[in-house]
């Protein structure tokens, strides 16, 4: 949600910055930055008119245009084909410089001099619409800063909503806010609305047959209008807002939309078959065309507005073509409507479409806002378009929904939040978001229909708290329950995984918690998924029970963009059938291809050390013990490269090579090295702080062992039994070589451990270093078969 900052000083009083405006509605609870619009410098950027034109010779489409800037006039040669005399527009001189650091300087096209360019809303930086150069009123002086004159030299505040805050989707949501913030008061728009004698009631009937999913609908009939460009001042709200302006009648309803938030939309009243709007389910194969060009195949999930017989928009997403307001219209049938969110949101994904008005309906529009953006824009379009406004709203409205009534408790506020706010703050912070209160005792909060989202005395206190402010929150109070828990053990897990992987050159990705029901079959080995019962896409109907189909689908979207050398890890939650569904989490790590080359290490590919290292690293950061381990088959995996990872109190997860059949279902040819991590298993098996040890005063005795052995033996088995025969006196022992070859024969593999015997009380004495020594020798060969050569 764009929000002009000049919008907001129009209708509150308030001292701040930008920036500083922007910080305190982050601390209201709506992430803000503020931005100016555009970041050009405006040195020699002015308003000129342009007095006569000629073609270029030589050209078909490049125009001469003599500009008079209020002191001289200059030659332009302009390409744009709106360009004309009598125009008022934006010069950039000799000097200035344009968007993208594009610097205007003296040019010669087709042999004609030009000494500036007219500029459009993309070189202004102002918009992407680059169709043809701005034409402004002829109000404006000639000379004057462009930036300064047209009002563009503004800031906007850029808000990044949470689902919630449906309230915020209009100038005058965020300015009821500010107000709040700012101590003031909300200075609404007033005007006088004039209609003519005739009644609307007699120009249109509306019927709902869905009341449901369309709770309220109402129009108003404006006749004799002209349609044309907007005023200056709608066309740059509209631009510091985002959107482009098109013409009076559909500007002014994108402009009520931005200042009030509900969604509004003109039909050509003279293009309707019938006299009437009939709010019904699409039948199954009826066709439709949106605004934007396309046929549509509907079925009964899109909710149609009909003239009585075709269909003229689908309920809350967008118009359709054969009603639209064209330079032809002279009556305008404008709809403001509410519609019910479920319904809009599997329409517009049935049209495959997301608009202003769909994203405003999905998140919670109040219904009790239809009849006023109704009056709002019938007052305006009757201002700016010369239309008679004809008596009355024709308005159904068969269910009234009224405001919600909260009992809320000052002393349960307080409890909650750990607080001492005064029950008269509390009243004043309601009061200015324009809550309705009574003082009996406890108070009984009336909550306007724009806030959706507030249904509960609980939500009523987060309102409380976000305008009071955050900071005035005691984080720990002893006699008091803390707002704030300290920082959870689990978010503080996935902190020190990410600072682990990250480090050793791992890039994060996200997991979406869907997947295709087939494909996940395939990589879960046909474990049941929890079925979705709306799913926003063909190929996204189940709820992944392994995280290993988020790793997979990453690697094969890199792959298919050529980033064929990844080292990805993942953290995301899985989904098992219950009642209700199981959620649990877990931890995927993959690698493939090369890794980094290095002066030491070229070309070399990326594979079971590797991912094994990464598994360990983060693990043993940790403190969780690997024990080791052992062959495990897997559904996705290489059943001869498949091993399940073991902790100190069982299995902790799994690690291996993807089985071809199953990464070639991601359209995946190259080997890939997966491990997956039970989040919970690993989260309990973290030890304790180990304590810290003194640096050790007395010397090591490092030695080293090599030993043959069956090349079935496991490296963990002789690791675990050298540590146990070492004792308290082999401080670390590590494999330093594994050798094959026919000079120790077939079936037989040579490992070299490298080991550090210490005393932490003594200096150790060779004889018996060398005792012991040779006490793990012997072990090894009465365990394993092992014989011990030289290292």
């Amino acid at each position: 949600m764009n929000v002009p900052y000049s919008w907001l000083k129009e209708l509150v009083d308030f001292s701040w910055s930008p920036e500083e405006l922007a910080n305190r509605l982050t601390l209201a609870g709506a992430e803000t930055e503020a931005e100016r619009l555009t970041d050009i410098p405006f040195d020699n950027i002015v308003i000129g008119r342009v007095e006569e034109i000629s073609k270029v010779p030589g050209s078909d489409h490049l125009t001469l245009a003599t500009v008079f800037d209020g002191r001289e006039k200059l030659a332009v040669v302009c390409g744009a084909p709106n360009v004309a005399a009598g125009q008022n527009i934006i010069l950039a001189k000799i000097g200035a410089e344009l968007k993208g650091g594009f610097k205007i300087k003296k040019a010669k096209l087709r042999g004609v001099e030009s000494f500036g360019m007219i500029c459009s809303e993309r070189e202004l930086g102002i918009s992407d619409d680059h169709s043809g150069i701005m034409v402004l009123e002829d109000s404006f002086s000639l000379g004057a800063p462009a930036f300064e004159a047209i009002g563009l030299d503004d800031h906007v505040l850029s808000l990044d909503l949470t689902p919630n805050r449906a309230d915020l989707l209009s100038v005058m949501g965020v300015a009821r806010d500010v107000a709040c913030l700012a101590g003031s008061k909300i200075k609404y728009p007033t005007y006088m609305l004039e209609e003519v004698r005739d009644e609307a009631a007699k120009f249109i009937k509306i019927d709902i047959a869905d009341p449901e999913a369309c709770p309220r609908y109402a129009a108003r009939v404006i006749r004799n209008i002209k349609i044309g460009p907007s005023p200056w001042w709608i066309k740059r709200k509209l631009l510091l807002c985002g959107i482009r302006p098109i013409n009076n009648v559909v500007d002014i309803t994108n402009l009520v939309m931005m200042e009030i938030g509900h969604p509004l939309h003109a039909f050509d009243y003279d293009r309707f078959l019938r006299k009437e709007i009939l709010v019904r389910r699409a039948q199954e194969g009826e066709k439709f065309a949106t605004l934007d060009g396309k046929e549509h195949v509907l079925t009964p999930e899109v909710l149609l507005i009909t003239d009585g017989e075709k269909g003229v928009a689908c309920g809350g997403v967008m118009g359709g073509q054969e009603s639209e307001v064209s330079d032809k219209t002279t009556t305008v049938l404008l709809e403001s409507a509410y519609f019910n969110a479920p319904t809009v949101r599997r329409s517009r994904q049935k049209l495959g479409l997301i608009t202003e008005a769909s994203i405003r309906f999905e998140k919670g529009c109040d219904p009790n806002a239809v009849e006023k953006a109704l009056d709002r824009a019938a007052y305006l379009l009757g201002e700016y378009t010369g239309g008679e406004i004809l008596n009355g709203v024709v308005d159904c409205y068969p269910n009234k929904k009224y405001p919600v009534v909260i009992k809320v408790r000052p002393e349960r506020v307080n409890a909650v939040l750990g607080t001492d706010i005064p029950k008269s703050r509390m009243v004043e912070i309601l009061q200015n978001i324009e809550y309705g209160i009574k003082d009996r005792g406890h108070l009984e909060v009336t909550v306007p229909t724009f806030a959706v989202d507030v249904t509960r005395e609980i939500d009523v206190i987060e309102e409380i708290v976000r305008l009071e402010g955050y900071d005035a929150v005691p984080t720990r109070d002893k006699n008091k329950g803390p707002l704030f828990s300290p920082y959870p053990e689990d978010e503080q897990f996935c902190d020190n995984i990410r600072r682990i992987l990250t480090a050793q050159g791992y890039d994060e990705i996200y997991s979406g918690g869907m997947a295709d029901k087939k494909l996940l079959e395939q990589v879960s080995g046909a474990q049941p998924a929890v079925e979705i019962l709306n799913p926003i896409a063909d190929d996204l109907t189940v709820m992944e029970n392994t995280i290993l189909f988020t790793l997979l689908k990453s690697a094969g979207h890199n792959i298919a963009h050529r980033n064929v050398d990844l080292k990805l890890f993942v953290i995301g939650k899985i989904y098992k059938p219950g009642a209700p569904p199981l959620e649990e989490e877990e931890i995927g790590i993959l690698v493939t291809g090369k890794g980094e080359d290095t002066w030491y290490n070229r070309g070399a590919s990326l594979g079971f050390h590797d991912l094994k290292g990464a598994v360990e690293a983060f693990l043993g950061w940790n403190r969780i013990t690997v024990k080791g381990y052992e062959p495990a088959a897997r559904p996705a995996l290489d059943a001869a490269e498949s091993m399940a990872i073991l902790g100190a109190d069982g299995e902790l997860g799994y690690i291996g090579a993807v089985g071809e059949n199953i990464a070639r279902l991601f359209d995946v040819k190259q080997k890939l090295w997966v491990a997956v991590i039970s989040f919970n298993k690993a989260r309990r098996g973290i030890g304790p702080v180990k304590p810290y040890q003194p640096l050790p005063k007395y010397p090591a005795a490092p030695r080293d062992l090599a030993v043959v052995v069956d090349e079935k033996v496991r490296a963990g088995e002789l690791l675990d039994k050298i540590s146990k025969e070492g004792g308290s006196l082999l401080e670390s022992v590590s494999i330093f070589d594994l050798f094959r070859g026919k000079q120790i024969g077939d079936g037989k593999k040579s490992l070299a451990f490298s080991m550090v015997y210490r005393s932490p009380e003594r200096s150790l004495e060779a004889e018996e270093v060398n005792a012991l020594h040779q006490k793990i020798a012997e072990s090894l060969k009465e365990g394993f078969g092992a014989d011990i050569r030289e290292a």
